[in-house]
């Protein structure tokens, strides 16, 4: 019945996009190929495929999602270098029509060309860059692929390394800048849905199982984007060191004075690299405050006075970039940056404080989950009133970092349950079960597992 249904709607598609071809036909061939696709038969799938995609290319897009299932399966399977480089540039080539024939699909078939090429080393980085940057000018709304995006600069720099293209220092920039924007904008796309859901959560409500698929998902997601993002701050960092960014900003300093958005690009790069202890950063500050007084700048004047070790000034200046924010995520980085460096280990009550409110501010923000773990880690010998009680606030900072829900609080929170009291430990001190509360600074409790 399922088949037959099958066959019936995709005989009524066909017929309004089929011309002059027999329709039943190629209602049949599809039901074929897409239930031995289902069976993960796809060698014999093949066959009645080639037959839909040749004579009735307009007929379904199953004919190239499931191609794409298909030649996958044929790629993995070639048996020489040779075969393999046909099939993937027959799998490039069916991308090409797939966005031919249903121009409005949205599956970033660019960017897929160019992954195809690029994971099966097939072709020329030169031929992946040029469809990956084609891609992210014609198609960017599409390109939410992180590790293309990662692709597309790493071969710009590798260019510019090798002095190609004329590409220079300021075109490097330009690029970083404009992919970072694009990651940016995944991750806010990725972080207020996730957001949503945590929220739910957080009520004690039960997710529905596609919020709990959502949820997974998008935590995978920003942590691959994060990954991503560390990964060309690193690239970026070699080439970009204080002592050649320095004097290259400086230079420019007088031309670009009236220009907001070049002295945010430029206070911000000297932030990230770690420059901003140079009068050239403090400079460009106040010039943008002055010139555009935005949350931004008055960030910049944060870490400014921060660095002039002028705390009370820089916490001034980092509420009011907090206050002025309306972007959530962007308050909560503001937020755990007090938490970091106004107060971090120096004064963990305050220092969880902010880093609670960038939770508040954006539930999804995992670094201040494991920011807070760490800062109950390093308590241990301040709380407990014995030995047992001590190692037992490693438990809370195990269930801290997982809340992260990333790669990062799982790792924290692996290490934190090594250093907890063990079964044995339990065993022999009978408290199983018991709660110990944490009358230091922490003011949390902790359950002692059950046996």
């Amino acid at each position: 019945m399922k088949t037959k249904l099958i066959i019936v709607f995709a005989f009524l598609i066909g017929m309004t996009n089929v011309n002059g071809q027999n329709a039943a036909d190629c209602a049949e061939k599809l039901s074929i190929f897409n239930e031995l696709c289902k069976a993960k038969d796809f060698a014999s799938a093949y066959e009645p495929w080639m037959y839909s995609r040749k004579n009735c290319a307009s007929f379904h897009n199953a004919i190239y999602i499931r191609g794409e299932q298909i030649l996958n399966y044929r790629i993995e399977n070639a048996k020489t270098p040779a075969e393999k480089e046909t099939e993937v540039r027959d799998l490039v080539k069916m991308y090409g029509e797939f966005d031919k024939y249903f121009p409005d699909n949205n599956r970033g078939n660019k960017v897929r060309k160019a992954m195809a090429l690029f994971e099966n080393n097939v072709g020329t980085p030169e031929e992946v860059y040029n469809l990956l940057d084609d891609a992210f000018k014609t198609d960017r709304a599409n390109f939410t692929n992180a590790k293309a995006l990662y692709v597309y600069f790493e071969i710009y720099v590798n260019d510019f390394e090798a002095g190609k293209k004329g590409i220079q220092l300021q075109d490097l920039f330009n690029k970083y800048d404009e992919i970072s924007d694009k990651i940016d904008e995944e991750e806010k796309k990725l972080s207020d849905e996730l957001d949503a859901i945590l929220q739910k959560e957080e009520t004690g409500a039960e997710l529905t199982k596609k919020e709990a698929s959502v949820k997974n998902a998008n935590q995978i997601n920003l942590d691959a984007f994060q990954t991503i993002r560390t990964s060309m701050d690193n690239k970026i960092a070699q080439l970009a060191t204080c002592e050649r960014l320095i004097p290259f900003l400086g230079g420019s300093f007088e031309e670009k004075k009236g220009d907001a958005e070049w002295l945010r690009r430029a206070a911000d790069r000297l932030d990230k690299k770690g420059c901003s202890s140079d009068p050239l950063f403090s400079k460009i500050s106040e010039t943008l405050h002055q010139l555009n007084p935005t949350a931004k700048s008055a960030y910049n004047l944060g870490v400014s006075y921060y660095n002039k070790k002028n705390t009370a000034k820089a916490l001034e200046y980092f509420n009011q970039s907090a206050e002025l924010h309306k972007d959530s995520g962007e308050k909560a980085k503001v937020y755990y940056t007090v938490a970091r460096n106004i107060y971090g280990s120096s004064n963990k009550s305050q220092a969880r404080a902010f880093a609670e409110k960038a939770l508040a501010a954006k539930p999804s923000f995992g670094e201040a989950h494991v920011f807070i773990a760490q800062l109950y880690a390093n308590s241990a010998n301040e709380c407990g009133n014995d030995p047992f009680e001590k190692r037992a606030i490693y438990w809370l900072a195990a269930s801290t970092a997982r809340k992260a829900g990333t790669s990062a609080g799982n790792a924290a929170a692996a290490s934190y349950d090594k250093l907890a009291p063990t079964k044995a430990e339990i065993h022999t001190s009978g408290r199983a079960g018991e709660t110990i509360r944490f009358n230091c600074w922490v003011g949390r409790s902790v359950t002692v597992p059950n046996l």
